[in-house]
């Protein structure tokens, strides 16, 4: 088994996206009263949906050759996945119960699964013979015309690392540098890494981001302190769940804000687990009490998850790419 190098980039992308779907779906059915297509004789479940966009990226992923399929296919098997297990209700019932209440225990386990999985994949280290067959792949990206300066030193700095050597990897190695690379073009990620840089070598940087960590560990704090007013004994297994997931999160951020001074990048990654923590447990949790703050938290919680991935994407390349 040969693993790719965006493997976290686009698994990553399609687990939060299927989170998201499963709880946007039940809150956009919840405030629509639950409305049925297919009119009196028919019932067009959403699980259908599902199945074609899975279809879809299977599609994709098999006839395109370009390897910037893979994040479409990560957005549409997210979406679909999403789609299909929530109905999971459905399919363990006799009576076809889509709110059979156990069905939220069983999509939340299918998700820590697929999370587990994700990371496992994600944290083992690349082979000798894994960083040859990234490089081979990343000459696709030469053959289309869009391969960038930042991949080929990446895929470089790989080939190095895992000590890849013999007359293939050499001769990869030769065709890499002397790839030709897409010209860079004032597009708008140039002006996203431009805005990056400046961003982060400004004096107070670090200190703006230190102070918003403080004040989400603030507001979480005083959420938890107003649901554990009346003490323990008195909530559900869910707000439970909620309040012990909620305080993890707390401890991730703590961590990254302690490793803020020595590694930005570190930092960001420590921030990214809170969010994913709170993505994938919390909100779960939440939702089963508090369906329009669940939604509502969840739409800001993917809106930081997307900047802390831009900035890990930009802060990444700060460190493989060699300085001028």
């Amino acid at each position: 088994m040969r693993r790719s190098l965006d493997l976290n980039r686009d698994l990553t992308t399609l687990f939060v996206i299927a989170v998201a779907t499963v709880l946007l779906t039940r809150s956009f059915l919840a405030l629509a009263g639950y409305p049925q297509v297919g009119g009196s004789k028919f019932h067009i479940a959403h699980v259908l949906y599902g199945g074609l966009l899975l279809l879809a990226a299977c599609i994709v992923l098999l006839a395109l050759l370009n390897p910037a399929v893979n994040v479409v296919a990560a957005v549409l098997g997210g979406i679909g996945f999403g789609l299909f297990i929530d109905e999971v209700g459905k399919f363990v019932t006799k009576n076809v119960n889509y709110f059979y209440r156990p069905a939220i225990a069983i999509i939340y386990v299918c998700f820590v699964l697929l999370f587990g999985v994700i990371r496992w994949l994600s944290r083992r280290r690349f082979s000798a013979a894994e960083a040859l067959l990234i490089a081979a792949e990343t000459l696709k990206q030469d053959a289309v015309g869009n391969l960038t300066a930042e991949r080929r030193t990446r895929v470089l700095a790989l080939l190095s690392e895992t000590g890849a050597h013999g007359p293939l990897a050499d001769g990869i190695r030769d065709l890499l540098d002397r790839a030709q690379v897409a010209p860079a073009s004032p597009d708008l990620i140039d002006h996203a890494r431009s805005f990056w840089s400046r961003l982060t070598s400004h004096r107070l940087f670090r200190t703006l981001i230190f102070a918003l960590l403080a004040a989400g560990v603030a507001i979480s704090s005083a959420e938890l302190g107003w649901l554990l007013r009346h003490g323990v004994s008195g909530l559900t297994f869910s707000q439970k769940a909620f309040a012990a997931s909620t305080l993890a999160a707390d401890a991730l951020l703590a961590i990254g804000a302690l490793r803020l001074k020595m590694s930005l990048l570190t930092a960001l990654h420590w921030y990214e687990h809170a969010v994913l923590l709170e993505i994938t447990v919390s909100q779960v949790f939440l939702y089963t009490s508090e369906q329009l703050a669940a939604s509502l938290n969840l739409a800001a919680l993917l809106i930081v998850w997307l900047l802390l991935r831009w900035g890990i994407h930009f802060e990444s390349n700060v460190r493989t790419t060699p300085a001028h």
